[in-house]
């Protein structure tokens, strides 16, 4: 019963430290910049604070308003992200962006706050936390689906 309970006590630990790193991480940047082409940042403290949870994690905002995503949208491909810092599968979707992000080019991802987010979660039909939403500039709903970091966004996002 003593492993088990470790066990436990360890993957919340490791989650709460890794929730309160992104946050921390977004905090202190602040900022956009360049979608997954390269490195390189600008600011423009209206759109959100960009995660740089590693290095190379290509380009990733915290969600902020509707208005925001869509001017991103109106820009290049935009997808959000409905994820929850407790859920695994979010967890090794964020692992597989920044280990591969620079794949994804000008596509932008929009980290969702899975909990906090209810009323967008019910404009785009979002059931479950893991779940990837293209828009459009006008906000709608292009596609959506579940899980498969780079690759199913790689797979699903429609090209403008």
């Amino acid at each position: 019963m003593k492993p088990i309970l470790f066990t436990v006590a360890l993957l919340s630990i490791s989650t709460l430290a890794f929730g309160q790193s992104m946050m921390q991480s977004a905090t202190k940047a602040g900022g956009t910049g360049s979608m997954m082409s390269s490195n390189a940042m600008t600011a423009d403290p209206k759109v959100g604070a960009e995660l740089r949870v590693a290095k190379s994690t290509g380009h990733k905002l915290l969600y902020t308003t509707i208005e925001d995503a869509k001017a991103l949208a109106a820009k290049g491909p935009t997808v959000l992200f409905f994820a929850a810092d407790w859920c695994p599968y979010c967890q090794a979707d964020f692992n597989d962006i920044n280990a591969n992000g620079t794949r994804l080019g000008n596509i932008t991802i929009v980290v969702v706050d899975y909990d906090k987010e209810r009323e967008l979660e019910s404009t785009y039909g979002v059931t479950v936390q893991d779940t990837f939403v293209q828009i459009s500039a006008q906000g709608a709903r292009l596609t959506a689906w579940n899980s498969g970091g780079v690759d199913g966004i790689l797979a699903h996002v429609k090209s403008m």
